[in-house]
């Protein structure tokens, strides 16, 4: 595995015209979102815009349909929320702000609320060296600690949670997963869609976990939290960590990656991963 060390390149926005350097990776990004869901779901075709209705335990949303020359319009939003409201579905829509920029004024016109988060990816050759913790480790599908990192992935998500949220809180969410979500996550590990990584403390059990979900050479992280009485120890980085080099040795050769915000994207970067573009998303608090 070649790999070279690489200093943070900062996090400065791609512009995606034709002939910029990102748009080839940004097209192989969008194709590789627009297939994810739809192991999952039902899709139905709605103007410009697919919806992918879940069979999972969790919701799905929205995208820009690839099929379609159109830009999305005001129009193609009236109908999405109609079919939502009817299959009692979230209103919600995500798309690469390059590859869609007309979607944020029209969203935002329809009184969706906006967020951006910066998008990463990673190749093998970017890829950097460094010493891991002790306990970071890859999951089997039938390990018994691939439902205790579900857990800690509410927990960390749960904006409800105490800011000292810990092991006490991710026990009693530990005996309140539901069934669906316990059954869902094993078959997704054994079918290989979805591969964990955590990071375990000897007597405390996982503290930190994160997955990534391969589509033939493409694979995006995703899940990745610590609790809060754990963080900075390095223990979501060196999990990211694990999980890449995991990826790397199993086929993947582009690793995508959305961070919550800047910050958490500088993170990444010391790994070698390096902002190409910005992900939005749109939705619709009122119901």
């Amino acid at each position: 595995m070649r790999r070279r060390q690489r200093a943070d390149d900062g996090c400065s926005s791609a512009v995606a015209s034709r002939s910029s350097m990102h748009y080839p990776v940004l097209l192989r990004v969008e194709e590789y979102l627009d297939l994810a869901p739809r192991y999952g779901s039902e899709v139905i075709r709605v103007g410009s815009l697919v919806l992918f209705a879940s069979h999972t335990p969790w919701a799905y949303y929205a995208r820009p349909n690839r099929g379609n020359a159109s830009p999305p319009r005001r129009k193609d939003l009236v109908r999405l929320r109609r079919v939502c409201k009817h299959r009692e579905l979230p209103l919600r829509i995500e798309w690469i702000a390059e590859l869609s920029p007309e979607l944020e004024n029209i969203a935002a016109a329809f009184g969706l609320r906006i967020a951006r988060h910066p998008l990463l990816i990673l190749t093998e050759d970017e890829f950097v060296e460094r010493s891991r913790s002790v306990g970071v480790r890859m999951l089997d599908p039938d390990d018994g600690q691939l439902i205790e990192s579900r857990a800690v992935v509410h927990v960390v998500f749960d904006p409800t949670m105490p800011a000292a949220a810990g092991v006490v809180e991710r026990d009693a969410r530990l005996l309140r997963l539901d069934h669906a979500e316990v059954n869902y996550a094993h078959q997704r590990a054994r079918s290989g869609r979805t591969v964990t990584g955590v990071a375990s403390v000897a007597g405390v059990g996982v503290v930190a976990t994160g997955s990534y979900n391969p589509i033939g050479e493409v694979a995006e992280i995703v899940g990745v939290g610590t609790l809060p009485t754990y963080r900075h120890q390095g223990l979501g980085s060196d999990v990211v960590h694990q999980l890449c080099e995991d990826a790397f040795s199993h086929g993947v050769q582009l690793i995508a990656l959305v961070a919550e915000d800047e910050g958490v994207a500088r993170m990444y970067q010391r790994l070698g991963f390096r902002r190409i573009g910005t992900c939005m998303s749109a939705q619709d608090c009122s119901f």
